[in-house]
């Protein structure tokens, strides 16, 4: 058994990589494969000019190609009996064509005779807190982006449709077949210690990530030449991946593509406690820090792009409140602003509350039970295909999800046109499951008692939701099976699941405007003593159809690789899917412009909520 120490650095590389999905799972090149140290056919470049947006029509051109930037309304503030769309989904919902990427229901704009204000303080509520704010040392997950975001503009984000552009780079050009990458930085970038960005910040940024004994975890792997990164001149620099990847950029949307002054990360190194206070060179800098207390960001006086964008905020409060419920209430009695939550009860307040609007998106991740494939009962697949036949999926998105968000059949909400329709997730149906229980049983009746296979379900807590949660499936499931509950915190039960230490288990898992970051959690390299594909279910098939669609710029044949995809994912039984995850942003109504965020080079709209992910750097308070 491991050690404390031991656990929390598993745990800590696990939410990393939960963090990183999108570019750990570019990771997986095979022994003795070498990458071209550049050269090698026609370059690709990626660049936007002022006022040039890239659009979905620049997706693809097969059948649900892209998909228009929703349409900006100004929703009337919910009512608490107001009617919502029967299966949880957004009332803007695309009814016609299925979309490429996971749009938000709802923008909001303000009226053109209301100006927009400088000034004022932005408080927000997050659900938890970081272990610190340095994307070279620390682990980020939402809560975490909410602060860094503000501090740190990306080398690449994305537009609303969902595809990656470049942001604080100026360009990305594929060299050859995407095995190696450059990118060029915008000049005249300064951090807000006064110094200009160049290319040794961004070598410097992604050296101390591959010396972070977690952090090189999550890098390593993508990059398997030994110098895997080069400097071209002081504003350009060469990526050197393990494969090649059509969507690089898509892979410094987010942490690893947030760079600090290479001078301040040789401080860094000498003194931990500067991860609570990291340098960046986004619109807001950080004023003060209290872990699990407050987070304070103050405008940058001296931003690059001042001249480009208005920043109106004055301060950002981010106040982490590990209850949901009480985060939503204190919006809806306006002691806070703004919070992000996937809490189905959250949702509802906020939803009800006067004078607050939610932006939700049921699109970009699903609730799930997943099933150790590697040992018993789950190693067997009639008693993987017995829990999913007798699974409740209609109560539970009754009961636990109350309206919030619709059935899951598959890894892809129904919209998105990576969503194999064919596929219908197989609950609900406990005649099915009879029969194979008694066959399982009268092979290892070591494994059954009273004619029921006997399985622990683990869940974390404490929480409420989680074991009203597990008390339906053992409810639902207790004709066929004993069911004993394992409750563990959430920390524990991270370190549990990747060292296999579980039988079935639920997760909040997939979604991503890219994808191919799902590959890190479905291939049979992420198996091992700590495995990334947690029910250890190896399909040798499906890893050739990830590793050829992430290769691929075809929208067509990386739908049509998706679909079968799935398709091996439902013939494993290793997941049941429940629902959609409603990542909701509630705010008060004198929040304004949360959708709406714009480049500051060129202009060009930004996707909003993705998995709870948004700008900050435009919002205005009235």
């Amino acid at each position: 058994m491991a050690g404390r120490g031991g656990r929390e650095r598993v745990s800590r590389w696990l939410a990393l990589m939960l963090a990183f999905g999108l570019i750990a799972a570019a990771c997986g090149g095979g022994a003795g494969e070498e990458s071209p140290a550049g050269g090698g056919g026609d370059a690709e470049v990626l660049v936007q000019e002022p006022g040039d947006s890239v659009g979905a029509d620049d997706v693809g051109d097969g059948d649900g190609a892209g998909a228009a930037a929703p349409e900006a309304t100004e929703p009337e503030a919910p009512q608490p009996d107001a009617e919502q769309p029967d299966d949880g989904q957004p009332a803007d919902a695309a009814e016609d064509e299925p979309l490429t990427v996971p749009v938000d229901s709802t923008t909001t704009t303000v009226p053109s005779e209301v100006q927009p204000q400088f000034g004022g303080t932005l408080r927000v509520g997050v659900e938890a807190e970081g272990d610190g704010l340095n994307p070279a040392a620390n682990s980020f997950a939402v809560s975490a982006y909410v602060m860094t975001y503000p501090m740190f503009d990306p080398l690449a984000y994305y537009d609303t449709s969902g595809r990656p552009i470049p942001y604080l780079a100026e360009s990305f050009t594929k060299i050859g077949d995407g095995s190696v990458w450059q990118m060029r930085l915008r000049e005249g970038v300064r951090f807000h210690d006064g110094t200009d960005l160049d290319a040794g910040d961004v070598i410097a940024t992604f050296q101390a990530q591959l010396a972070d004994p977690v952090i090189s975890l999550a890098v390593r792997p993508a990059f398997g030449a030994e110098n895997a990164i080069a400097k071209i001149d002081d504003l350009t620099v060469e990526f050197r991946l393990s494969r090649p990847v059509a969507t690089f950029p898509a892979y410094v949307t987010g942490q690893l593509g947030m760079v600090l002054p290479s001078e301040w990360l040789g401080r860094a190194l000498q003194d931990a406690s500067l991860n609570q206070m990291p340098v960046g060179q986004g619109p807001f800098m950080i004023e003060s820090r209290v872990q699990d207390e407050v987070t304070v960001l103050v405008r940058n006086p001296d931003y690059w792009a001042a001249d480009l964008i208005d920043v109106y905020l004055d301060r950002i409060e981010v106040y982490p409140i590990t209850d949901p419920q009480i985060a939503a209430e204190r919006v809806a009695a306006g002691d806070l602003d703004l919070v992000v939550t996937a809490n189905a009860e959250a949702t509802l307040t906020l939803r009800e509350a006067e004078g607050v609007t939610t932006i939700e998106n049921v699109r970009s991740s699903e609730h799930v039970s997943m099933m150790n494939t590697t040992r018993p009962p789950f190693d067997d697949l009639r008693a993987r295909q017995a829990l999913t036949f007798a699974a409740d999926q209609d109560a539970y998105v009754a009961l636990i999800r109350q309206g919030t968000a619709p059935a899951a059949h598959t890894m892809f909400h129904p919209d998105l046109v990576w969503s194999n329709p064919d596929i219908v997730q197989e609950t609900n149906m406990p005649e099915r499951a009879a029969p194979l229980v008694a066959s399982y049983c009268a092979d290892f009746p070591s494994n059954c008692s009273d004619g029921r296979i006997n399985v622990t379900l683990s869940h974390s807590g404490p929480s409420v939701e989680q074991t009203r949660t597990a008390e339906l499936q053992a409810d639902t499931w207790g004709d066929f099976f004993n069911v004993g509950l394992a409750e563990a915190l959430q920390d524990d039960l991270i370190v549990q699941v990747v060292l296999g230490d579980y039988e079935v288990v639920n997760w909040r898992h997939f979604g991503s405007i890219e994808p191919d970051s799902s590959v890190l959690w479905l291939s049979c390299e992420s198996i091992g003593f700590i495995a990334l594909n947690f029910p250890r279910y190896c399909d040798p098939q499906r890893d050739e159809w990830m590793y050829e669609q992430r290769a691929s710029e075809d929208l067509d044949r990386r739908v049509e690789l998706w679909h079968r995809i799935q398709e091996s994912m439902r013939d494993s039984y290793a997941y049941i899917f429940w629902s959609s995850v409603n990542w909701t942003i509630g705010a008060r109504d004198n929040v304004n412009n949360i959708c709406g965020q714009t480049s500051p080079a060129d202009g060009t709209e930004l996707f909003c909520n993705n998995q709870g992910n948004v700008q900050l750097h435009q919002v205005w308070l009235s």
